[in-house]
């Protein structure tokens, strides 16, 4: 077992969500993933309170979507100040036609 951090869903945690849906042209696609990719590993170790980020790819390859955990929405508030956050998602709004950040609670977790 890794000592990585790993996204863990939980009802009840004051964990806070980024889901962040990218649209981007098909021919694009790995392109958004490598920069959001480089935001995460560039800037993981730089800002406090990431606690996971997953990559999502739409099978159609005009989304892609980043789940991010956080451990506040102070923290959250923060890293986005960053200037090398902002470096970062400043490029990917070159490569991303669109982009919707949006903020959650896990309100319930159900398993099959």
């Amino acid at each position: 077992m890794s000592d990585e951090k790993q996204a863990t869903i939980t009802s009840g945690a004051q964990i806070l969500t980024l889901i962040n849906t990218y649209t981007c042209a098909d021919a694009r696609q790995g392109e958004l993933i490598a920069a959001l990719e480089n935001l995460i590993a560039e800037t993981s170790t730089l800002v406090d309170g990431l606690i996971s980020s997953s990559v999502h790819a739409s099978l159609d390859r005009t989304r892609v979507i980043n789940y991010m955990q956080w451990r506040s929405t102070q923290d959250f508030d923060q890293a986005e100040l960053h200037p090398k956050v902002r470096e970062h998602l400043a490029t990917i709004m070159t490569i991303a036609e669109s982009a919707d950040p949006r903020l959650f609670h896990v309100a319930s977790v159900h398993s099959a």
